[in-house]
Order: structure tokens, then C-alpha cells, then sequence
């Protein structure tokens, strides 16, 4: 794919030819910074899904505050931190959402709602749907 520099040098030879309007070139100009800049933040995400594999153990729940501590090392006032307004923007903003975002690509499971929500993933099979499956070998050798 063209690179970006490629791409605004060709709006702009097309709009100094007079072959687009300036309210054109203006419009596909923005859609391709925006498509660069949703590109660039795709990837932030992905490299944070290695990270969160490593953090999360299978089979515990995590508060969403605690994954952003461990993956991005951003305290939260849960932990002791008296935050700044401007931290806090950044932290709800942008580190949790890239977070959840990195949960979904993983595959994690949703617990709760609001404060209480726990994330986890891995989650082994119950134990009832092993001691069935004996229970029914047992019924079948009488």
C-alpha cells in the first residue's frame, strides 16, 4: 500500500491540476491521516496482547485498574496514587480503552459490571462435567 507522504503528494498534484475541488482534497486528506492514525493505534494494541499474556494467570480475575498497572505501569488512586486531572484523562481515556481492546483480541471473559468488573481468560472446564462423564461410565458397566 502507498505510504501516506505518497498518498497527500498525489491530492495535492491533483488539486494544483484543477481535477479536484479544495473542499476534495481536503476530505481525502483527513480520511487518510485518520486511516494512518487508526493504523498506528491497531498496532499499539496488538503489541499489548503479548503483555497481557504474560501478566494474566488462566483462571484468575482482574480488575481493569490492575491490568493497566502491570501492562503500562499507570497507578490508579485504587492503588495509592493521588492522580492528576490530567493523568486521569489519560488513564480513562486512552490506557483503558487500548487495555479492553487488547482483552477483546485475547479473548477474555467479562465479570460483573461498573467497579466490580473482573477480566479473565483460559477458564478450565467445570469439574461437574468430568465427575458426569464418570458417573456415566459408571452407570454403563452395570
Amino acid at each position: 500500500m502507498a505510504t501516506t507522504k505518497t498518498l497527500i503528494s498525489n491530492l495535492n498534484s491533483l488539486l494544483c491540476n484543477g481535477i479536484i475541488s479544495e473542499a476534495e482534497h481536503t476530505r481525502m486528506k483527513n480520511r487518510i491521516i485518520k486511516a494512518e492514525a487508526k493504523a498506528a493505534e491497531d498496532q499499539v494494541i496488538a503489541d499489548l496482547v503479548p503483555q497481557l499474556r504474560e501478566t494474566m494467570v488462566p483462571d484468575v480475575k482482574y480488575k481493569i485498574s490492575d491490568l493497566v498497572l502491570h501492562v503500562l505501569g499507570i497507578k490508579a488512586p485504587c492503588h495509592g496514587y493521588k492522580e492528576t486531572k490530567e493523568e486521569q484523562k489519560y488513564r480513562d481515556g486512552v490506557a483503558k480503552p487500548r487495555i479492553l481492546a487488547a482483552l477483546e483480541i485475547l479473548g477474555a471473559s467479562k465479570y460483573g459490571s461498573g467497579a466490580q468488573t473482573r477480566y479473565s481468560f483460559g477458564e478450565a472446564a467445570p469439574e461437574f462435567e468430568a465427575n458426569g462423564e464418570e458417573g456415566e461410565e459408571d452407570s454403563q458397566e452395570s
